[in-house]
């Protein structure tokens, strides 16, 4: 299966192979000539030496006059000898080309369609495979493919293509030297399928030794301020070590086995010409009248031999390293073949259609079907609503969020926006009408301008600007001397995280959408840049639907409605005077948030609380 898949890779730019084919061809034709021509000089030059020796065997009837002279026909030979070999070296160079430009349309073909299907697979997918494994099936289990098509599909198809030219020629010689030299043929191929059989499954154990330590690398750098904070260089070391260490180990029994079979192929080359050396010199001395062979159809036989003999040690290193290439492959392809849970549709229906209506009816849902994280959700976000989600650490506030915009599909019930199924959304047209601001600030590295044009690139100036006013992010722009044009580096790493935060709500408003979602997202600003946030979006939002996860009174007073979870189901809901009214944990937290705030006022705004009093975050159920 595995193989007729990479075939069909293969065959989908047959127009790219086809000239590495022909070049084949006539480089093997041009190896023919060469030798042809030597094997009829060493038979002219023993004519010449000895009139009883059997007359040069000229083929395909090309014999010269007979009144031509000795060295007129000697010279003649090594100029076709020579022009021959010029042909060769110029034909195996541009295989090389050929081959390359093959290989790269394949790979590029490959990674191309790895990186659609990464878009298309649902968070599940991001949620159990570490990143460092990801990039190894984009990069390393990619080149293995590279590898399996250049140094196996592309060195079979010339070695066939050599074997049959060189074969047709053989066998019109001499039948019967032919198929002499060739009887080791099976023994070879027999401990090459050995060899791949035995060796595949330490070549997929060696994978994902290699993922191991490439994502304890990814995590050591992502992680470098932690692991010095804390001083654990010495400790991560050696975890690095212990996984180099182990992948080392398991490389070296791999060589192991491989020293077991690669010498038995090699030595059977060695074979054939010590048969041809036997049976050929007996045939020589019977000569052709005898139904023996001249001295040059022996030194023809050899050069064959010997560039036959190359392909099949070239073949036998490829049979050494073909189940490393497969094993690559097939974590390629497992990928390629993992299902897309969040299925699209084609009926289109544009963004601006939107207005903004959520509903959730009855509706569960879990990362692990078997272990729920959200049971039974049901309530309705009208048109222009703003919509508080408070709740306990782990209470499912932002796996409800998820759902709008189909990050995951619920596991029962439905999510229904304008009173139609979410499902029978166009993703992209849902999701261009939502704009999202996650927990964590996520930003690209490269200009500010670029980044909160991400939504939006056709976007001018003013939009940008109008978003980041409303985002009060007018501030982080003016600071640089290049403005927008600002590169902000890797994760924004230049910028605080409250910076990071505004941008992120500067890029979700350029989309101008119909439904907003904040998760947490002015957490990291101090609480009157909060307020002036809020006030700024109530103007830019217009008619927008807003789902807020706050946790500041501040918010929570503007929010139309605030739902309260806790363990993954809604305990409440209601404005926030009339939570305040009645027992339950909304109350209860406020309570708290404003006993803090008169332990440790500061200054702030007349509807701010402080930026510490979060207690919606964790107090437990009341």
């Amino acid at each position: 299966m595995l193989l007729r898949r990479l075939m069909r890779l293969a065959w989908s730019h047959k127009a790219a192979a086809a000239p590495a084919i022909i070049v084949t061809v006539f480089a093997q034709i041009f190896v023919l000539i060469s030798l042809s021509g030597q094997g009829i000089a060493i038979d002219l030059l023993r004519r010449r030496a000895d009139s009883a020796a059997p007359e040069p065997h000229w083929p395909f009837g090309l014999t010269p006059d007979a009144a031509m002279p000795f060295m007129r026909q000697l010279l003649l030979l090594a100029g076709v000898i020579l022009v021959a070999s010029l042909f060769v070296g110029l034909l195996r160079f541009l295989q090389r080309l050929a081959d390359e430009f093959f290989v790269q349309a394949c790979v590029v073909d490959l990674r191309t369609t790895l990186y659609h299907k990464l878009q298309r697979l649902d968070f599940s997918f991001f949620d159990a495979h570490d990143t460092g494994e990801i990039i190894q099936r984009l990069t390393a289990d990619a080149q293995s493919v590279r590898a399996f098509i250049q140094g196996v599909m592309i060195r079979l198809l010339i070695t066939i293509i050599t074997f049959a030219v060189f074969l047709f020629f053989m066998l019109r010689e001499h039948a019967t030297l032919t198929l002499v030299c060739l009887t080791v043929l099976p023994i070879q191929a027999y401990v090459m399928g050995r060899f791949a059989k035995r060796v595949k499954p330490a070549f997929i154990k060696q994978g994902k030794l290699i993922d191991r330590y490439v994502h304890y690398f990814q995590e050591s750098i992502a992680g470098v301020r932690v692991i010095r904070t804390f001083a654990r260089e010495s400790e991560r070391a050696d975890g690095a070590r212990e996984r180099i260490a182990a992948a080392r180990d398991h490389r070296i029994h791999i060589d192991r086995i491989r020293a077991t079979h690669v010498p038995v192929i090699l030595s059977s080359s060695v074979f054939s010409m010590g048969v041809l050396l036997a049976f050929g010199g007996y045939l020589v001395i019977l000569g052709p009248a005898q139904g023996g062979i001249a001295l040059g159809t022996l030194w023809v036989f050899r050069g064959l031999l010997e560039r036959l003999g190359a392909q099949t040690e070239a073949i036998a290193m490829v049979a050494a390293s073909a189940p490393e290439s497969l094993a690559g492959a097939e974590r390629v392809y497992r990928l390629l073949d993992y299902p897309e849970m969040i299925a699209d549709v084609a009926r289109e229906q544009q963004a601006h259609d939107l207005r903004g209506g959520i509903e959730f009816r009855n509706v569960s849902f879990g990362y692990d079907p078997e272990q729920p994280v959200l049971h039974d959700i049901t309530f309705r976000a009208e048109p222009g609503e703003t919509i508080a989600i408070v709740g306990p650490t782990g209470a499912g506030k932002s796996t409800l969020l998820s759902l709008i915009p189909r990050f995951y599909d619920p596991d029962r019930g439905s999510v229904l926006i304008d009173d139609i199924e979410a499902r029978e959304f166009p993703l992209h047209t849902l999701r261009a009408g939502v704009g999202m601001v996650f927990q964590e600030p996520f930003l690209f590295s490269n200009t500010i301008r670029n980044n909160i044009a991400f939504g939006v690139p056709e976007a001018d100036l003013d939009r940008l600007a109008n978003a980041v006013e409303a985002a009060c992010a007018s501030d982080v722009i003016a600071e640089r001397t290049d403005g927008y044009d600002t590169i902000i580096g890797e994760r924004g790493v230049s910028l605080s995280g409250g910076q990071r935060q505004r941008l992120t709500i500067a890029r979700a408003l350029v989309k101008q959408p119909r439904i907003l979602i904040l998760d947490d997202a002015t957490g990291a600003v101090d609480p009157i840049t909060e307020s002036r946030i809020q006030k700024a979006l109530d103007d830019a939002l217009g008619n927008a639907t807003t789902f807020i996860v706050a946790h500041r009174l501040s918010t929570l007073r503007r929010a139309d409605r605030i739902i309260v979870l806790d363990e993954g189901r809604i305990v409440d809901i209601g404005t926030h005077e009339t939570l305040m009214n009645r027992p339950g944990h909304y109350r209860a937290a406020a309570l708290i948030q404003l006993a803090l705030d008169q332990d440790d006022p500061q200054d702030q705004d007349e509807d701010s609380a402080p930026a510490a009093s979060t207690p919606f975050e964790g107090t437990d159920r009341s």
